[in-house]
């Protein structure tokens, strides 16, 4: 469930406009006790989509969008995918006035089959997306983000990384690469003894 603000910055657009969908039946909420608004994952993921096929059947101009990640979902609870988008979505806003296209994804950046960025990918590719914002380079991916970057480029789409790191020696960068690969390896295994945890 995502609060008014939250389902906002996901959508790229300000709580006004959700509470405005409430009102005209575009959007359905729940209530909680307190009478506050809960935008469920489904309505999220579902105007996405409906905005995504609406700018694939009829491109007007390209657009901004943005991209943001987190590997699990306590980093997702704990606000890290929505500070992201906060940081995007405004820098995104001073480059361009059109509303951002918003993608996402919770997982591992060592999967390339994740939803949001085969759909970031299929709209660079019809030519609908100019600039695209990440915060980080490795939000895009742990490994093979300089291919990632040149099918982009390929796409006419312009990377734009708000914390580049510096450039690295050889020595650094393979160290950085072997700390990913730990890190996703006990993300994974983790992972996989807190299931066995709950079907006991």
């Amino acid at each position: 469930m995502f609060s008014v603000s939250q389902a906002a910055r996901r959508l790229g657009v300000c709580s006004k406009t959700i509470r405005r969908w409430d009102t005209q039946g575009y959007i359905h909420c729940l209530r909680t006790p307190g009478n506050h608004r809960r935008i469920p994952l489904s309505e999220v993921n579902r105007l996405l989509g409906l905005f995504h096929r609406e700018i694939l059947e009829s491109p007007k101009k390209k657009q901004c969008a943005v991209y943001a990640r987190v590997s699990g979902h306590r980093q997702k609870t704990d606000g890290d995918l929505d500070r992201q988008l906060k940081v995007l979505i405004t820098h995104c806003r001073l480059y361009s006035k059109i509303r951002p296209l918003v993608f996402t994804d919770i997982g591992s950046g060592l999967n390339m089959k994740r939803r949001g960025l085969r759909r970031l990918l299929t709209l660079a590719q019809r030519g609908v997306i100019e600039t695209l914002f990440i915060t980080h380079r490795d939000r895009l991916a742990r490994f093979g983000t300089d291919l990632l970057q040149r099918i982009f480029q390929d796409y006419g789409v312009r990377l734009i990384i708000l914390m580049e790191e510096e450039d690295r020696s050889p020595q650094e960068e393979l160290v950085t690469d072997l700390m990913a690969l730990i890190a996703s390896f006990s993300g994974r295994v983790y992972g996989l003894r807190a299931a066995a945890l709950r079907t006991r």
